[in-house]
């Protein structure tokens, strides 16, 4: 495998890792219309489920970090990123719109570790100039999940129903840990 080959797997690996936050967030998005009727409430109801992911997101960044320090890096991703992908599958089998808030507070609190430690292990590895050159190819891969995550969801849900959108985020957190 070539070195270009390699720098470009590591930085889509770490940009999708620290990525998690818009997925989980921006991906969901065009789905929450179809929430709404499936579970018989009202839009505030349903993004409280916005609300409670941003929450776990930011106090998992509050774990997420110690505990990588504690324990080294790679325990703590390969659980937060197994949390996510188990939570984001059973938020698609969920029914009840309480058990989808919970789900989505867990989703967010285990995505955070790949927020905090995307750019743990690129400190790890890096420093000076070529530091704040991987930062800056990190935010922009990382940036073009914001723009095309709702455009996937939207598209999702045209063929399947809302669901899916969070069995491909089980997907896409049981892949990570892969």
């Amino acid at each position: 495998m070539s070195e270009t080959h390699h720098r470009l797997r590591f930085i889509l690996i770490l940009g999708t890792l620290s990525a998690t936050g818009p997925l989980s967030i921006d991906l969901y998005l065009p789905a929450l219309p179809q929430m709404m009727r499936q579970f018989q409430t009202n839009a505030s109801a349903i993004q409280l489920s916005l609300t409670a992911c941003l929450l776990g997101l930011a106090f998992g960044q509050l774990i997420a970090g110690p505990l990588s320090d504690h324990y080294g890096r790679k325990k703590p991703l390969m659980i937060g990123f197994l949390a996510f992908g188990i939570a984001s599958f059973l938020i698609a089998l969920t029914h009840s719109i309480v058990m989808l808030i919970i789900l989505r507070f867990i989703q967010g609190l285990a995505g955070a570790s790949g927020q905090v430690l995307s750019r743990a292990v690129a400190r790890d590895l890096f420093s000076g100039h070529a530091l704040t050159n991987f930062y800056a190819v990190l935010n922009a891969v990382n940036g073009l999940f914001p723009i095309l995550a709702p455009i996937i969801g939207g598209y999702m849900i045209k063929f399947v129903p809302w669901q899916g959108v969070f069995v491909l985020l089980g997907i896409i957190g049981v892949l990570l840990v892969a």
